[in-house]
C-alpha cells in the first residue's frame, strides 16, 4: 500500500516534470515568440505625478 504523502510527491514531481518540459519547448521557439511581440500593440500611457503633503505633527 503506498502512502498518502508518497503519492502526493509522485504526483508532484510528474506535474513538474511536465510543467518544465512545456516551459522549454515554449521558450525555445523564438520565431513565434517574435511574432506574437509584433502583433501584439504597445500603448504608453502619460506619466502620474503623485504630490503627498506631510503632516506637521505625527497623528495619536
Amino acid at each position: 500500500m503506498i502512502s498518502r504523502l508518497t503519492a502526493s510527491a509522485a504526483l508532484f514531481a510528474v506535474v513538474t516534470t511536465a510543467t518544465l518540459a512545456f516551459a522549454a519547448n515554449a521558450a525555445s521557439d523564438q520565431i513565434a515568440v517574435q511574432l506574437a511581440a509584433k502583433a501584439m500593440p504597445v500603448y504608453q500611457l502619460e506619466r502620474v505625478v503623485i504630490t503627498v503633503k506631510r503632516a506637521s505633527k505625527p497623528i495619536n
